[in-house]
């Protein structure tokens, strides 16, 4: 397997960034945030950058919800990391599932933390796999492990920066991911220069040749972000594809859709029969139906004004 991209990992257990490529067991964080309890079923964080909760039993198999700004971004059941309650992270493990032999160790770079949902997800199917977080939010992060611990067989190493920073910076040194999954939200917000084509460029660098990167995007009014990121995406991989229900594909329901790009054939169809044993139907939009998906719809450039 090649190695993966050399970044500036943070050692739970010193406390400080360590130069060192970490490898090993999560412990709870050193540094904890402050916690509130309030009752049996939820946890507070009050933070300097960012407002979260934890709200238990939200899940029909238990598990906690962790909503950031008053928006649900996570849900997480750490004792059945294979319980997915929300569809977008179902829709995401389909094609982490679907993109290699089962069981296959994978290295995974994940753009985005939230409650460590598809890391924790990755460390039960996949056993051995190597995985590295970039997070904005410090305290965030934390205060999620604090709470909910990883399993001890996880490898999963983190740094604090911005994701395009992180991701420009790991660049000049090496590359070799299977995956790079972006989702990255402040509330219901997603950071447009982390959508652009020269952070895609990026991105793309990082990757194995036959590497994947997933991104989930939120349907939002008129499907403005996820056309844009689609057709962002289109102009520099050489397959992309989609998965979303069709109602939110119609703009009649909520939800996401999460694309999936590669400089090789993705196997769409296995990416859908494994998406598609959820409550609702889910849809593969590709070929014809993706560009009618895009539409008009420009690629996104760093220093456009686009809203």
């Amino acid at each position: 397997m090649p190695p993966a991209a050399h970044f500036t990992p943070f050692d739970a257990r010193r406390g400080r960034p360590d130069g060192s490529r970490s490898r090993g067991i999560w412990p709870l964080a050193h540094a904890r945030p402050s916690v509130e309890h309030m009752g049996d079923s939820r946890l507070e964080l009050d933070g300097e950058h960012v407002r979260a909760q934890l709200l238990s039993g939200r899940g029909t198999n238990g598990g906690s919800s962790l909503v950031v700004d008053g928006t649900t971004q996570s849900h997480v059941n750490p004792l059945d990391p294979l319980d997915l309650q929300l569809e977008y992270t179902r829709l995401i493990a389909a094609m982490i599932d679907g993109c290699r032999e089962p069981r296959r160790p994978l290295r995974v770079l994940h753009l985005g933390a939230g409650a460590l949902t598809i890391p924790r997800y990755v460390g039960a199917t996949r056993p051995g796999s190597v995985q590295h977080v970039v997070e904005l939010h410090r305290e965030l992060f934390e205060f999620v492990l604090a709470a909910l611990p990883l399993a001890d067989d996880v490898q999963l190493t983190v740094e604090f920066d911005d994701g395009r920073q992180a991701v420009e910076r790991a660049v000049q040194t090496a590359g070799g991911y299977d995956l790079a999954v972006v989702d990255v939200f402040s509330g219901s917000i997603s950071p447009r220069h982390m959508s652009t084509q020269g952070f895609f460029a990026s991105l793309a660098r990082l990757l194995a040749p036959d590497g994947i990167v997933i991104v989930n995007t939120l349907a939002t009014e008129g499907l403005v972000v996820s056309r844009e990121v689609t057709a962002t995406l289109r102009s520099g991989f050489a397959d992309v594809l989609a998965l979303a229900a069709p109602p939110v594909v119609e703009g009649t329901s909520l939800g996401n859709i999460v694309v999936a790009a590669s400089a090789v054939p993705l196997p769409g169809e296995e990416f859908l029969r494994r998406a598609d044993t959820g409550p609702r139907p889910i849809g593969l939009l590709r070929d014809e139906s993706l560009v009618s998906f895009v539409g008009d719809a420009l690629p996104r450039r760093d220093g456009d004004q686009r809203d």
